[in-house]
């Protein structure tokens, strides 16, 4: 994650599966993300616990604070738009679009607290291809959570964040 409302470069495993074969392709990403809300965003789960940690408050008031460890899943469907050129046969340039779910939660032991939210996102990328069946993609893509604000939640509003990956593909030519 490099920008917006989550705690940044804090990236973590996934997986993408995808189909690109006509005009449009297909693929469904799982992201882990650790470590994903800013603490000074988050609800404590106690009202009598210290307040969240900040960086601020850890180095100036050196008073005890909270730690709230937040992790996320997502889930995403996208629709992949390839951009085809003759003259960059090896680069592959495209755009992606898609909607699915965030499942984000805290790691306390006292009580568990977790919400799932629908999200979209938008982006594009390129894929490099060393050969035939290996790629090497990089894409940057936004995503925006709709929370319900009525439901006891983790983070309480809507959030975006972008995302830049970095991976390996491999293919299945016919």
């Amino acid at each position: 994650n490099v920008a917006g409302d989550v705690e940044l470069a804090k990236g973590g495993p996934g997986v993408s599966v995808g189909y690109s074969g006509g005009p449009l392709g297909f693929e469904f990403d799982l992201q882990r993300y650790q470590h994903f809300f800013k603490d000074s965003r988050v609800s404590p789960l106690d009202p009598a616990a210290p307040p969240n940690c900040t960086g601020a408050q850890r180095d100036l008031d050196r008073q005890p604070c909270t730690d709230i460890d937040t992790d996320a899943l997502g889930f995403m469907g996208n629709i992949v738009v390839p951009i085809r050129s003759q003259r960059a046969s090896k680069w592959r340039p495209y755009g992606t679009a898609g909607l699915g779910v965030i499942r984000g939660w805290t790691n306390e032991r006292q009580i568990d607290r977790h919400q799932d939210n629908i999200g979209f996102n938008t982006g594009g990328g390129v894929k490099y291809s060393l050969s035939r069946r290996v790629g090497l993609p990089a894409d940057v893509r936004y995503f925006r959570v709709l929370v319900d604000e009525n439901e006891s939640n983790v983070y309480f509003e809507d959030y975006g964040f972008w995302r830049v990956t970095l991976g390996v593909t491999f293919g299945f030519p016919r």
